[in-house]
């Protein structure tokens, strides 16, 4: 997989995507993060060449506090990034969509029943995958589920996502800025 610095030095602008973000850009640019149970959709615009790629930790917006941020929120952060390419006048049906994410890191070791009610991974997939049916978009790639991590690295100006996925032991050890 490429490295952050390696698309720098291609003059591609880097951001980091965090817990919590969503990021809409007009420009190429690459857009990166690490997910667990976390869920992330890159949504990309081919002739305008526009993209957006949210990372939210929660399936649905009724866990939410007063002062959560709604890209938290699977069903919210796939709300958020279509009012973002609505507002500039994009057509919903000329989007590319892709899913990521969900694993089940946290509870191998516990017993299945557990495991299951406790699996917001899965939860945080079916969110996103129900909000975006809404709007009648359909992922055209997606990498869910599991019991892996995923490090990936979006360009928005050409929809391409290159993705690494990691052992529970890589999640512990990335270095604070990756996991934010």
């Amino acid at each position: 997989m490429p490295s952050s610095a390696s698309f720098a030095s291609l003059g591609l602008t880097v951001a980091h995507v965090n817990i919590g973000d969503c990021v809409f850009a007009t420009r190429p640019m690459l857009l990166t993060t690490v997910l667990g149970s976390c869920v992330c959709a890159t949504f990309h615009h081919a002739q305008l060449q526009a993209g957006g790629m949210f990372h939210a930790m929660l399936p649905d917006v009724s866990m939410a506090r007063p002062d959560s941020r709604p890209c938290i929120f699977a069903d919210q952060a796939v709300a958020s990034m279509v009012a973002r390419f609505r507002a500039q006048g994009m057509d919903l049906a000329e989007l590319e969509v892709k899913l990521f994410g969900g694993a089940n890191t946290m509870i191998s070791r516990q017993p299945q029943p557990l495991r299951d009610v406790l699996d917001v991974g899965r939860k945080n997939v079916a969110s996103a995958l129900a909000a975006l049916a809404s709007f009648g978009l359909r992922p055209v790639a997606e990498d869910t589920l599991g019991a892996r991590g995923r490090k990936l690295f979006f360009a928005t100006g050409t929809g391409q996502v290159w993705l690494t996925r990691l052992t529970p032991s890589e999640l512990r050890t990335l270095p604070p800025e990756e996991l934010r």
